[in-house]
């Protein structure tokens, strides 16, 4: 009789987080705490810093401007959404990522997860919508997350091949701290 003891690994293409190995990029999307009052002029974090993350309030809806450039990097644009929007509308976004114009297609792969809290209204709500001809704005897709241990992939909930142009909506539970994102681009 043979007796195995087993050890469980992440194979050679994920991590024990979800993610698959290889060089990624950190997006973090803060919620501020509630009753404070924040502002550029008062927090030095909205635009200083090397790190990539934007800041909203734990209430209402955040809206994000994402625009496909063609370029082989991403880019944070606009660090404070504590206004409600990051980004000003289309010609004018918060967030750029890689975009293929001549196949239409997004040159990115989006894990997210929320973390904070272990509580129930630790959740967001996230919507997407495309700029369907330069001023209408059509939902594609939406989906809710709670706290989790493990990335999951959301690329296609959050990015549509054949649009340039990009709005998400945030709406947090009472309880959002942090939504991390990796960002992989190809």
């Amino acid at each position: 009789m043979v007796v195995g003891i087993g050890i469980l690994f992440a194979g050679p293409d994920e991590k024990g987080n979800g993610l698959p190995k290889g060089k990624c990029y950190n997006l973090n999307i803060i919620g501020i705490p509630k009753g404070e009052n924040y502002s550029k002029e008062l927090n030095d974090n909205f635009t200083g810093g090397n790190g990539k993350r934007i800041f909203v309030q734990r209430t209402g809806t955040t809206q994000f401007y994402v625009y496909g450039d063609d370029t082989t990097s991403y880019e944070v644009l606009d660090h404070d959404g504590t206004d409600g929007k990051v980004g000003g509308g289309v010609g004018d976004p918060g967030i750029t990522f890689p975009y293929d114009e001549t196949s239409d297609t997004w040159q990115a792969e989006i894990w997210v997860r929320l973390v904070g809290p272990n509580d129930p209204e630790n959740t967001l709500h996230w919507k997407t919508f495309y700029d369907w001809d330069g001023s209408v704005w059509l939902q594609f897709t939406e989906f809710d997350l709670s706290k989790s241990s493990k990335f999951t992939l959301k690329t296609a909930q959050l990015l549509i091949d054949g649009y340039q142009d990009i709005l998400w909506e945030l709406t947090p539970g009472d309880k959002f701290r942090i939504l991390q994102m990796r960002i992989y681009l190809d």
